[in-house]
Order: structure tokens, then C-alpha cells, then sequence
């Protein structure tokens, strides 16, 4: 236990306290998200509070969610599929390949489903009603393959179709299972930091977060002297939840399944560019760990002291930036959704206050997991599909 030395020390401290405030043990799977912008409903609602889950974590012990790599759950599931190739089946052939193509941009467009009742409704009052019902037939046996039948059903959805990422449960239902939950309170003095983070999940990986405010480097003068120069933290949340919900109906756990089990072998289609090692394989697949958990928070209070003495110029400019949300959850949100703000005695010492009031949820940290405990699950099951399918 000891004062942080610099920027990157606070930090390491910060993801200690608040990881075992919130009761997980060094060894869990933890991981601060920063910025944490509030989540204040509306027509957006749904789609803001699934982008976290949409969002595949990097093998850090902080997300930053405006400086991540941009790998996207349902666009980089969407890529393997049209990387794996589907057992034969007789669709193509009873329908035509211009019929076949024509359906599939349906599909993306949104103009028919991904289901036989779906084709028939949409052969029959055009061009291929001859093969309304023949078709329909066929496309029901072909989606008895659950490798053809997850690139069907993840057609019609970004960013090679028009709909959005979904997930099973949404802002509604998150925010009356938070309201229930239990509270959480935490503090740290500003010679009590434990900055070793040797023996957790990503060892000493803690890049990827900002300095004393939002968009700022770490490593700047200013983030540095209030980093080493004594800092206190107390900290209330209301209620936290811990939020789960799996992916709707674009995903499949069989088909996924089957492929991250099958390295270097059917399903995958060798004459494609994405392959088993550019996506789960170490150092650089890009769908190595998932967001199972979303640590959501309900009217937090945050009370940062620091002992550096501020001259009036930089009170200034911290006074300036602190619109862009202030360490250590940068939650910028205007209006309603949440208060940041940055206050000095006449020595010059500062203290930040956030606070998130009722009916505002504030996404803090998540669970990660990485892709063999995702997808274990599923060796079992892609056995018996390999040798139904792909024997």
C-alpha cells in the first residue's frame, strides 16, 4: 500500500479498489470501463446499453470504449460466418441462383424473412412464384444445417443488412432488476492505494485509459502531478447490478460453436480470407475474449481529493476540460444525466465531485470471458454436428 508514483499507478490502484468494492476477488475476470457516459433511456436506449455488450473487450484491465480497436461482436460474427462453408443441400439448385441471390438481398434489405414461410410469402407475388412452394421446401431442409442456418439468419443485420444489434434483455428490464440491487461503498486514502496488479486475469495489461480528464494523455504534466501527488477516493453507488443478456435471434451458439472447435477444418472454407487463426487465434484474433457482464451503476456519488497544489492556470484549464468528464469515470453526459464537477480551496488543493442521479444508469465496468470459455460449451455438440453435416 502506498502513494501512486505516476498516472499508470493510479490507475492499477483505482482497478483494485473498485473491483474488490464491488466484491470480485483479484482473480475474477474484471474490467473498468471508462468513459462511462450515462445511460438516461429514450429512443436510443436499447441500442446505447447493447453497444457494451456488442463491444469484444481487449485483453486489458481497462476498456476504454472511445479508444478501442473497433471489433464489433455481431459485424466480426457476421464475417466468420461467410467464412464457413455449409453442408451441400438442394436450395441453390430448386430455385436458380438469380432467385437464390434475389432472396438473399431481400433478406438484407429487409423485404422478406430468413425462413421458408418467409420465401414463400415472398416468391409468390413475383417473378419466382413458380418456385414458391419448392423452394420453401428445400430452404427447410437446407436450414437443418445450422452453419447455413446462421448465415441466413445473420443477413438482415449490420453491417451487411439494415438491422441493428440486439440482445435478449434491454434498457427497460435492466433498469427495474438495477433499482433492486444492492449497494456498494468503497474508499481509499491517499497512502492506501495497492497498485499490484500482477495476479489478475490480464496481469500488468493496463493500457488504453486517459488522464486526469477525458481525451487527456496519462502521461501529461498535469495528470502526473495530480496522480503523485496524493489522491483520496470515496465512493457510493446506490445500487449495482451485475447485467447479463445473450445475443438475439443474429447469433448462433451451435454454428459459432462449431467453428471456433474446428480449427484449420470444415465448416471453415479454406479459400477464404478470414480463417479459425485470425479470428480466435493468439496474438492478434480479433474474437478472443466476449462481454458476458455489464457492472451497471444507480445514483453514484464520487468525492476525488487531491493534495497537488493547482496553480490558478491550471485550475484553469481543468476547470476548462471538465465537460469532457474527469478521472476516474469521465462521465461527461450534460443535463440530467450526470455532474461532474472540480472545485479548489484557496491552497489550491481539488476536489472532484460525480453524481448520477435517480433513473440514471452508468455502465462501470464488465465480466470478460475468453473464447474457450464462451464457446467450451459447444465441443460436445460440434462433435455430433461434424459427423451429421460434415462427416
Amino acid at each position: 500500500m502506498a502513494n501512486p508514483k505516476n498516472f499508470v499507478d493510479l490507475q492499477r490502484g483505482f482497478y483494485n479498489a473498485l473491483s474488490q468494492g464491488l466484491g470480485y476477488s483479484p482473480s475474477d475476470p474484471f474490467q473498468v470501463i471508462q468513459p462511462s457516459p450515462p445511460l438516461t433511456g429514450g429512443d436510443q436506449a436499447d441500442e446505447l446499453l447493447w453497444n457494451y455488450l456488442n463491444n469484444l473487450p481487449m485483453d486489458s484491465l481497462t476498456q476504454n470504449m472511445q479508444l478501442s480497436p473497433g471489433n464489433q461482436f455481431l459485424a466480426n460474427y457476421q464475417g466468420v460466418m461467410s467464412a464457413l462453408k455449409a453442408a451441400p443441400n438442394t436450395f441453390v439448385s430448386t430455385v436458380g441462383k438469380p432467385c437464390a441471390d434475389a432472396f438473399d438481398k431481400a433478406i438484407k434489405d429487409g423485404d422478406a424473412k430468413p425462413s421458408p414461410m418467409g420465401f414463400r410469402n415472398w416468391a409468390m407475388f413475383g417473378e419466382w412464384s413458380p418456385v414458391a412452394v419448392s423452394g420453401a421446401s428445400a430452404l427447410a431442409a437446407a436450414l437443418l444445417d445450422p452453419v447455413f442456418a446462421a448465415q441466413m439468419n445473420v443477413l438482415p443485420y449490420k453491417p451487411v443488412g439494415s438491422e441493428p444489434v440486439v440482445f435478449s434483455t434491454g434498457y427497460k428490464t435492466m433498469m427495474t432488476l438495477l433499482k433492486k440491487a444492492p449497494s456498494r461503498s468503497f474508499k481509499v486514502s491517499a497512502s492506501d492505494w495497492n497498485s499490484d496488479v500482477s495476479k489478475t486475469w490480464a496481469s500488468n495489461s493496463s493500457s488504453g485509459f486517459f488522464g486526469l480528464w477525458g481525451g487527456s494523455s496519462s502521461s501529461s504534466t498535469l495528470s502526473e502531478k495530480f496522480a503523485s501527488s496524493g489522491v483520496s477516493l470515496q465512493a457510493h453507488f446506490q445500487n449495482v447490478l451485475p447485467f447479463m443478456a445473450t445475443p438475439g435471434d443474429w447469433y448462433s451458439s451451435s454454428a459459432f460453436g462449431l467453428a471456433f472447435n474446428s480449427p484449420g477444418r470444415a465448416p471453415w472454407d479454406p479459400e477464404k480470407p478470414i480463417n479459425w487463426d485470425k479470428t480466435f487465434g493468439k496474438p492478434d484474433g480479433n474474437m478472443q475474449r466476449f462481454a458476458t457482464t455489464l457492472l451497471i451503476a444507480h445514483k453514484m456519488d464520487i468525492t476525488v481529493q487531491s493534495q497537488a497544489t493547482y496553480s490558478e492556470l491550471e485550475q484553469s484549464e481543468i476547470k476548462r476540460n471538465e465537460g469532457s468528464g474527469l478521472w476516474p469515470f469521465y462521465s461527461s453526459g450534460s443535463g440530467s444525466g450526470s455532474s461532474t464537477s472540480a472545485s479548489f480551496n484557496a491552497a489550491g488543493n481539488m476536489v472532484v465531485k460525480i453524481t448520477s442521479p435517480l433513473n440514471v444508469a452508468v455502465v462501470i465496468g464488465g465480466i470478460v470471458a475468453p473464447a474457450a470459455q464462451y464457446l467450451g460449451h459447444e465441443a460436445q455438440a460440434s462433435k455430433i454436428i461434424m459427423s451429421k453435416f460434415f462427416g
